[in-house]
Parts: structure tokens; C-alpha cells; sequence
């Protein structure tokens, strides 16, 4: 048995059902939108990734601890 998602939208204070192109076009933003938080949170784990890493490296070269660190960032 086949099943449809029915997608509901408030406009006002009226609830309507989207079908048709609006349906299709209203899907193809939510898949655009999730594309691009995935995005941005990718690139914010990769800075985050390269942050720790540059500290680490800090740390090693010049002989701090975490506490001198921290107190210089």
C-alpha cells in the first residue's frame, strides 16, 4: 500500500494543504536548505578541527600548559 506525505502550511489563519508545483517546490527548498546547513556545520567542525590542532601544535613548540593556553587565548 502506497503512502503520501501530506505537507500543511499555516498562511494567516488559514491551514491549506500543498500539492502540485507548490508541493515539489516547497520539498526542493527544505533539501536545499538541509544542503546548506550541513555545509556550514562541516565547515565549522573543520575550522574547530584546525583550531585544536594549531593550539596543540602551540603547545608542543613552545612548552606551554593548557592553563598558559588558555590564558593567552
Amino acid at each position: 500500500m502506497a503512502t503520501t506525505n501530506k505537507i500543511m502550511v499555516g498562511i494567516d489563519n488559514e491551514i491549506i494543504e500543498l500539492t502540485g508545483a507548490d508541493k515539489e517546490a516547497f520539498i526542493a527548498d527544505r533539501q536545499a536548505t538541509n544542503v546548506q546547513i550541513e555545509l556550514r556545520e562541516a565547515e565549522y567542525k573543520a575550522k574547530q578541527d584546525a583550531r585544536e590542532s594549531a593550539i596543540k601544535k602551540l603547545a608542543e613548540i613552545a612548552g606551554l600548559t593548557k592553563d598558559e593556553l588558555n590564558a593567552i587565548l
